[in-house]
This record gives C-alpha cells, structure tokens and sequence, in this order.
C-alpha cells in the first residue's frame, strides 16, 4: 500500500526580495566564500572561488531591519567575467593588463558607494529575489545618507561552511586538488586617473 503524500510549495513566509528599483547604496562588505563545486553547460564540475558583495540601500525588512542585497560572483577579472564587467562599470573606466595582472584587491570596495538597479527573478523552486543588474559610480551625488552600523548575516557563514563540505568531498572524490580555475569556462561571474580605489 502506497503511503500518503502530500506535496506543497516552499512558501518562506520570512523571506522577502529587496524591492526592486534604482537605489544610492554603500559597500558594506566583501566577503569570501571559498571555493565552491560548480559546473558552467557541459563542461565537468570544478572548484570555483567564490566571493560576495553585500549593499546597504536604505531599505528595511519587515521587522524594520536593514535590507541589504548581496551579489555572488565568481573571483575572476577574465575578459568575461562579471565581476569584471560589475567593477568596470562601477569605477566608470577599464582596467588596464597591468592591473588585472596585478589583482584587484576587493576589500578596497567596502565604504565606497554606488547606484545599484535591483531587478527580481524567479529561482528554479519558484522563489522571487533580487539581484543586482548593474552598478553604477555614485561620483554626482554629494548627499549620502547615514546608514546605521553593519553586522554580517548569520547564512553568509552557513553559506561558506556549505561550500567547504561540498569542496572537501569533491576533493575526496578527486583523490587531492582540483587542478586551476580556468576563466575560460565561467563567464559570470597605481595613479590612473580613477577617483575610485578599486
């Protein structure tokens, strides 16, 4: 005899997407998620790096919290990158060889604002959340708001601990290291006149 199943959405009344808009925000944090196990088409899976950038727009939860938006994104500046393209974008200007072979250090991005367009989108289990679709340099706008202190969500930690385990049983699997991460296979994710430190 069959047992008796009922199935039902994932309704997460807790969860709600930022608003979806243009917004003047602030950097409030970079953060390092490890590598993750990700496969791009076809291509078998591999270790990619992993990082966040969160904003603080002003916005509120329901609880009257700050509503931050963080954007997850493959640490790559390849010609394809999107974070490439996110930072490109937002210091208004591209980087040059000598740069990108230098690095970008992210931690400079903290503190430094931006105009974000946040759009929504609905995820494979039928979830609607924000993302950032672009930013922009805030350079125009002189009037910043004051924004009260930041403190790190809790799940971005959860978040890490969950790529760490998925990474170790990957390398498990692999018998050691996965090897480079190659640019080719992930699109996303000095004085030079920039007023921007990234």
């Amino acid at each position: 005899m069959s047992d008796k199943i009922t199935a039902k959405g994932n309704t997460n009344k807790d969860f709600a997407p930022h608003k979806a808009g243009q917004f003047l925000a602030q950097c409030v944090d970079t953060i390092d998620l490890g590598e993750k196990v990700e496969a791009f088409q076809d291509n078998p899976e591999k270790l990619v790096p992993k990082c966040v950038l969160v904003f603080r727009t002003g916005e509120k939860n329901d609880k009257g919290e700050p509503h931050d938006i963080g954007q997850e994104y493959t640490i790559s500046m390849g010609d394809r990158a999107n974070l490439r393209r996110i930072l490109e974008a937002w210091r208004g200007q591209p980087y040059t060889e000598g740069q990108i072979s230098d690095g970008v250090p992210l931690d400079k991005l903290t503190g430094n604002w931006a105009i974000l367009t946040v759009a929504h989108k609905t995820s494979l289990k039928g979830r609607t959340y924000g993302f950032i679709q672009s930013v922009v340099g805030a350079g125009m706008i002189k009037e910043r708001p004051g924004f009260e202190p930041y403190k790190r969500a809790e799940f971005w930690q959860e978040r890490k601990d969950e790529y760490a385990k998925d990474a170790k049983a990957f390398r498990n699997m692999h018998n050691g290291p996965a090897g480079d991460v190659s640019d080719s296979g992930f699109p996303d994710d000095t004085d030079d006149g920039s007023s921007m430190p990234f």
